[in-house]
């Protein structure tokens, strides 16, 4: 979807004023608008009414201040601000008149109010450029055949394993790699005081721990089966004082950590073997040969969609090329801070940590950003070329799958995305992804080996793409 910038005014601006439009680049516009003199005047006119109601000076009373005086005291301020109201009211008027839709605040110039002067400025502004589409139909793409290696079998299979581990009590041995405890923590890092509670550590080569070298602290240990089980601990934990970009010094320094750890609970991990029993377990088949057909079909099949994504996103890729599609840094900039606030919320980072260097992450996607709002515009453009409509079904199909995903009716999804203003950005995506399938259906595929290069950017690409989605 593109969006615009919104400029508009709650009513329509009854102003008389004088336009011109010039077209700089095919993004590009720059708008021209003069302000007949006694439209100015009435609106400073106006201004002063006002903060003669207002204002208190010492000498006068209140609603009768000369408008010479409220001229020598306030007149550069008043200006100021009429020449801003003027300019907010026209623009918009401006820009509903001439059909222009804005995807940029405009940058204006204007040389100020003068007396007994028409009022002039001049804004530029991004606009999306007017394209007109060709050679969409018939295309030639590349798709690669789905494939599932023995790696990829073997991680599902794994996967599936730990979906049936039991947790069950550590009986008759110390504590050992594998084993999962939950502890409070409490003492000092050098002479700061430290206070953690529920902590989950798991035990083992690769240690899920709150403090670098707890869990070997805790392997070997062994825990009473009643009362509680209370260890003193003594930690050197590395002293961070060197940048969030600085490399870190060979020589790490450390402090020591002084720490009770309380044992609340401990369990030990019981993982099943790989074995016809704990493919039965699963309830997905009969014995193991059973369960790796069924994932390997079902890695298949994933790999098939991941398969058509890449090819969409070589067709796309290819046709913004054909058709020499823009960049609009505007959109693209739009575009950027929307994928990192996305991908920040997903890794549950906080935008404004000092730590993240937000300019850094955009610069490193950028390029991806740009072929992705060609894209969005290329498809519009498509669309309305070809008159690919969003019908009631096709939203409603669309809720449905969202609800389902999110555990929740339709009506309250409908309802939300209603009050959000988002039911419009979903029918666009909607209207994106019919085209594509058009596209597609009526693209010259062939399956084969991609290029290793046009693979990797194909991929990163349908990444993006399911991102945005």
């Amino acid at each position: 979807m593109t969006e615009t910038t919104d400029t508009s005014t709650e009513q329509q601006s009854t102003l008389d004023i004088g336009v011109s439009i010039e077209k700089l680049s095919d993004i590009e516009r720059k708008v021209d608008v003069e302000i007949p003199w006694p439209e100015v005047k009435g609106r400073l006119d106006e201004a002063y009414r006002e903060l003669r109601a207002g204002v208190s000076v010492k000498g006068f009373r209140k609603g009768k201040v000369p408008r010479k005086m409220l001229e020598r005291l306030f007149g550069k301020h008043v200006n100021k601000e009429v020449a801003q109201r003027l300019v907010q009211e026209s623009i918009a008027k401006a820009l509903t008149d001439h059909e222009i839709s804005p995807v940029s605040e405009p940058q204006v110039e204007e040389q100020g109010i003068k007396n007994d002067e028409a009022f002039r400025y001049s804004a530029t502004l991004q606009v999306v450029p007017e394209i007109e589409p060709r050679d969409y139909f018939g295309a030639k793409v590349i798709q690669r055949p789905a494939k599932v290696d023995d790696e990829d079998l073997d991680r599902a299979l794994e996967a599936k394993r730990q979906e049936l581990t039991e947790f069950k009590p550590i009986e008759g041995r110390a504590t050992a790699a594998g084993d999962v405890m939950l502890v409070d923590i409490i003492g000092k890092v050098g002479d700061r005081p430290l206070d953690l509670q529920s902590q989950q550590i798991e035990l083992g080569e690769r240690p899920r721990e709150p403090l670098p070298g707890l869990a070997a602290k805790l392997t070997g240990i062994e825990l009473k089966a009643e009362g509680e089980n209370e260890i003193d601990v003594e930690l050197d934990l590395p002293v961070h004082d060197h940048g969030p970009d600085e490399e870190c010094p060979g020589d790490e320094k450390v402090e020591r950590a002084r720490l009770l750890v309380t044992v609340v609970d401990a369990k030990q991990k019981v993982v099943p073997e790989l074995d016809d029993e704990m493919a039965k377990d699963t309830g997905e088949a009969d014995d193991l040969e059973g369960l790796k057909a069924k994932l390997r079909e079902q890695l298949l099949e994933a790999d098939e969609k991941r398969a058509l994504e890449e090819a969409k996103s070589r067709l796309l890729k290819e046709l913004v090329k054909v058709n020499d599609v823009p960049t609009v840094p505007a959109l693209v900039e739009r575009h950027l801070d929307r994928l990192v606030s996305v991908n920040l919320a997903m890794l549950g980072v906080d935008p404004r940590s000092h730590h993240i260097d937000q300019d850094a992450i955009k610069e490193r996607v950028r390029g991806d950003a740009e072929e992705s709002v060609k894209s969005m515009m290329l498809l519009e453009a498509i669309a309305k070329a070809e008159k690919v409509e969003v019908q009631e079904a096709d939203l409603e199909k669309k809720l449905a799958e969202i609800a389902s995903q999110r555990e929740t009716s339709v009506a309250k999804l409908r309802a939300d995305y209603e009050k959000e203003g988002r039911l419009a950005a979903l029918k666009s995506s909607l209207r994106e992804e019919k085209t594509l399938e058009m596209l597609m259906e009526k693209a010259e595929i062939t399956v084969g080996e991609v290029p290793e290069d046009e693979e990797k950017a194909s991929e990163e690409a349908s990444e993006g793409a399911s991102e945005d989605a």
